[in-house]
């Protein structure tokens, strides 16, 4: 099981690259600061993660920090701050993903997934689940495509990559303060008896 085993750092400077690529592409000031980064980590479960996470990496930017003057006039430093967090638990990692960006505009989500046929305008929705809207296959909330966003091709992946790694996905949002995208998947794939 050892010899299977990399540490979390064989894929920082990717995630470290992603951040600082789409905030060129988008104008904005971000920085991400990443913790548990030496926890060793079963090679397909890494590798499983390493699309999801660069996705969620550019949701994060894209999506979650706001322009630096945006952030400015809601009091906030002109650079938005990613963290990215690895823990062991037993036999399972746990990741978490927050922005300290405009979090999730849970109005404009319900609006979406009305239009969408997602969701009866009358329905009643705990936040938790009107969260998940955002799992949908081809669930965006932007009204333009950019070679970023808005093509539809989102978290519906993030969420199957996690489901084939046998593991959960939370989200949890507070509007204004951020975003967290909460990850638990085993420590391995293999059975050990």
């Amino acid at each position: 099981l050892r010899t299977r085993l990399v540490p979390i750092q064989s894929i920082t400077a990717r995630m470290e690259r992603t951040v600082r690529e789409t905030c060129r592409r988008t104008d904005k000031q971000a920085s991400i600061s990443i913790t548990g980064q030496n926890l060793q980590i079963d090679t397909d479960i890494l590798q499983g993660l390493t699309a999801p996470l660069l996705h969620m990496l550019r949701n994060a930017v894209d999506h979650g920090i706001e322009s630096p003057t945006t952030r400015e006039a809601a009091g906030k430093p002109s650079e938005g701050k990613i963290s990215l967090h690895f823990e062991q638990k037993v036999n399972q990692i746990h990741l978490t993903l927050h922005d300290d960006g405009q979090g999730l505009d849970v109005e404009r989500i319900r609006a979406r997934a009305v239009e969408r046929g997602l969701l009866k305008p009358d329905a009643t929705l705990s936040e938790e689940d009107t969260f998940r809207l955002i799992l949908q296959p081809g669930f965006t909330t932007r009204d333009q495509v950019s070679d970023i966003s808005g093509r539809g091709v989102g978290m519906d992946v993030v969420q199957t990559a996690v489901e084939n790694l046998q593991g959960l996905l939370r989200i949890t949002s507070q509007p204004g303060q951020g975003t967290s995208l909460h990850i638990q998947v085993p420590l391995t794939l293999i059975a050990t008896n």
